[in-house]
């Protein structure tokens, strides 16, 4: 069954840094849906569409933004962009009412690889605040925005590492050198003997073209961690196995 979009709560370290879980349907966190959960702007395509929702019995205020989203040392970092633009980036959704966004193009891309965004809206509350305030948003929404190669991409190209990061902590590498990002589902190390290890269950997250992310390894894998890791990776069965040299024995 597909999942909806998690809502976030509001704050300047989950804009930064957000590893948001997405899936094929309606977002929902309150009375604010949001349909598609993600969009693509084809090559010729001038801009893309999604609606808002407003399914309470109160007026619904919100804002829209659009960041560029790269992974920088395994993290998901967002930044400003002149690329896109989205319209309207204030909203009053009247009640039972629904609201037509545009995500518009700004720069004729043709990128090497796909470029990658984030669409960020926030749901304002109904009351203003004061003049030298900025608004609190009562819930945060992130959904992923994709640019692809002009040429037909050759997909996403993944492979698996176990490294430790800077804290001394296990962690699963997955390294995407493809041109298309990866979606990834249902992430488990399969151990000695079969034993299924849970990494992240649902949807693990995005590793985008050109880049990698890392998930923490179970304790009890092992040292170094014989096995597999299995995915669903955009909704196919994926078995991946890290070369010797890629185990991170200590």
């Amino acid at each position: 069954m597909a999942r909806a979009a998690m809502a976030w709560p509001a704050s300047l370290a989950s804009l930064l840094a957000l590893a948001t879980c997405l899936a094929a349907a309606p977002a929902t966190g309150g009375d604010l849906r949001i349909a598609p959960v993600s969009l693509t702007l084809q090559a010729g395509e001038a801009a893309a569409v999604l609606w808002l929702s407003n399914t309470g019995q109160a007026p619904m205020h919100a804002q829209a933004r659009i960041f560029a989203w790269t992974q920088v040392d395994g993290r998901e970092v967002l930044a400003p962009t002149r690329d896109l633009a989205v319209s309207p980036p204030l909203l009053e959704i009247p009640p039972q009412q629904r609201q037509l966004v545009r995500v518009l193009r700004l720069t004729d891309l043709d990128p090497a690889v796909e470029s990658s965004y984030r669409l960020v809206v926030d749901e304002l509350p109904a009351a203003a605040p004061p003049a030298d305030a900025p608004a609190t948003p009562l819930l945060r929404y992130s959904l992923p925005v994709f640019v692809p190669t002009a040429a037909p991409p050759l997909g996403a190209r993944l492979s698996a590492r176990v490294e430790d990061d800077a804290g001394g902590r296990r962690m699963l590498r997955l390294d995407n050198t493809g041109d298309r990002h990866a979606r990834i589902a249902e992430l488990a190390f399969i151990g000695a003997g079969g034993r299924v290890h849970p990494l992240a269950p649902n949807l693990a997250g995005y590793v985008l073209a050109g880049r990698y992310k890392h998930w923490p390894m179970p304790a009890d894998a092992g040292d170094p961690p014989y096995g597999r890791f299995q995915a669903d990776v955009d909704g196919r069965p994926v078995v991946l196995v890290p070369a010797p040299d890629r185990l991170g024995g200590r």
